[in-house]
């Protein structure tokens, strides 16, 4: 299998999981990022959906035929025509959605006392799995292993070293080593603190769970490549298999690998903004859309925030109505004072994972949902 063969099986995966994965598994305010009732969901939405995938299979196709021409470029072209093809549907989505809801207010409760997934053990149990099997496996026919070992093949020949246990099991070694450094990230990863975004504080509490559960299985997921790969290396070492199997193994683990990875980063990206799944259009959780240019940047002159919680994902993004003219030292002294303000207390209340003092918080609402946020003690 040639590197080319290896870009046509990845692109072709990206055709199914564009046609059959992503459409049907969100719906289109969540897929376009734009806020819409129940009823266009289940009217109007569907319509839109059904030509935003026929447009994905389209660019998918395009970059696929591409490639022939302007080889790795297409990819590139690729990536920027995705980004331009969700900005045009999401647009459409707004122009046919109709009116929504006024917004009413709330608090968030939080509660906290739910377990966590354990998956992300999994990927690491096969993982440590593929080791132990190799070194029982090694253990049994160390003996008829002949005394010189294969290390280095090049072009000017075979390297070979002598029969040691050290030697023997160098490679596996290594893969421990690996192993369990992969394992202390995934631990570590479970192991930080929550993030909330003041604009549905509940839904991303639980939402960045998801994606910390999701980024320790892809560590584990690495984590069986490279157990398969070094378990793979170590029998060609040991003489159990020959220099091309080794090649064909080896490009069959990539192959598995990308499309693996591939396929479970967009299930993060799915499962990642499940929690905005069930939000109604009457819940003022999320900011009016006349303020998003795009679903990307956010300008309000009206919101006294400098900072704001990003539309559908965690984490802040600025308010662009004042940034530019504070910067330049222009406009009104309450535009360049809110921005010194917000810029001394942004590390803070981000570290802390709280929110900024009363003092530099806006005196009034304008309905995007600020209020304190109450967690339920464990």
């Amino acid at each position: 299998m040639t590197l080319l063969d290896i870009i046509i099986y990845v692109e072709f995966t990206f055709i199914f999981i564009n046609f059959l994965l992503i459409p049907n598994l969100q719906p289109p305010d969540i897929l376009l990022g734009a806020r819409v009732t129940t009823e266009f969901k289940k009217g109007n939405g569907k319509n839109i959906v059904n030509k935003y995938r026929l447009s994905l299979i389209g660019l998918t196709l395009l970059s696929l035929s591409l490639y022939y021409f302007v080889s790795f470029i297409s990819v590139f072209i690729y990536v920027i025509a995705l980004l331009f093809n969700v900005v045009y549907w999401r647009r459409v989505v707004i122009r046919n959605r109709g009116s929504l809801p006024l917004a009413s207010s709330r608090y968030a409760v939080i509660d906290i006392n739910k377990e966590e997934s354990r998956k992300w053990v999994i990927p690491f149990v096969v993982a440590w799995g593929i080791l132990v099997l190799t070194l029982v496996f090694g253990s049994l026919t160390y003996s008829s292993v002949p005394q010189l070992l294969p290390t280095h093949v090049g072009p000017s020949g075979t390297t070979f070293l002598v029969k040691t246990p050290l030697n023997f099991y160098k490679v596996d070694i290594l893969n421990a080593i690996v192993l369990g450094l992969l394992t202390v990230l995934g631990v570590f990863i479970t192991r930080t603190t929550n993030l909330i975004n003041p604009a549905y504080p509940e839904r991303s509490y639980y939402a960045f769970l998801k994606f910390k559960e999701g980024v320790a299985i892809i560590a584990g997921i690495v984590g069986v490549f490279i157990s398969s790969l070094y378990t793979t290396i170590s029998l060609f070492i040991w003489t159990i298999i020959d220099l091309s199997e080794l090649e064909v193994l080896i490009t069959l683990l990539i192959s598995i690998l990308l499309t693996t990875i591939i396929v479970y980063v967009l299930r993060i990206g799915i499962e990642g903004a499940g929690y905005l799944r069930d939000i109604v259009a009457n819940d003022n959780l999320l900011n009016d859309d006349k303020y998003w240019k795009g679903g990307i940047i956010y300008v309000n002159p009206k919101d006294p925030r400098i900072w704001v919680p990003r539309r559908n994902g965690l984490g802040y993004t600025l308010n662009f109505a004042d940034l530019f003219p504070a910067l330049k030292g222009e406009g009104s002294p309450r535009a360049v004072h809110r921005f010194v303000v917000y810029r001394l207390h942004f590390h803070h209340f981000i570290a802390s994972g709280i929110y900024p003092p009363r003092s530099v918080r806006p005196a009034v609402d304008h309905g995007l949902g600020l209020q304190p946020i109450t967690p339920i003690p464990s």
